[in-house]
């Protein structure tokens, strides 16, 4: 997961609204807010349609999201709460997660830090709106097409 902020104005092509391959080149966002343009090389795809708060890209063995969070559900339950200042340090203490150490990016002029986020100690009865029995979900932000993120 890459936590930033990126104001930007998109260059190159517009990112596809549908799921698929990506071709190499340099891409913009449609509907993200802020704006958001990125370059991609060989083997990426769309992992679907872009929201205004959320983009996600990928190659086989991983993703890279983007995410502009307004609101976290409470961990354990699908209460939502409004987001932390800092939502990295949020996803440093989530009891469900394990995080990389958060290191210091630049993208387009603005700071930003990224980190790696990976599920751990799910209880065996943890149930989310991603699904029951899913041993790799953990419900972090509602967003704005109603799906959990």
């Amino acid at each position: 997961m890459v936590v930033a902020r990126h104001r930007r104005v998109g260059k190159g092509r517009p990112l596809p609204q549908a799921q698929g391959a990506l071709r190499p080149g340099e891409y913009h966002s449609v509907k993200f807010k802020p704006p958001l343009s990125f370059e991609v090389g060989k083997g990426w795809i769309n992992s679907g349609e872009e929201l205004p708060d959320f983009i996600e890209i990928g190659q086989l063995g991983g993703f890279i999201s983007f995410a502009n969070v307004k609101e976290v559900y409470k961990p354990g339950t699908t209460d939502v709460v409004d987001a932390p200042k800092d939502l990295v340090g949020w996803l440093q203490h989530h009891p469900y997660l394990k995080t990389s150490k958060p290191q210091p990016v630049t993208l387009g002029g603005i700071k930003g830090e990224q980190l790696d986020v990976l599920v751990e100690d799910l209880p065996q009865d943890y149930y989310g709106l991603c699904g029951e029995g899913v041993s790799d979900c953990v419900d972090i932000a509602p967003l704005s097409n109603d799906e959990p993120a």
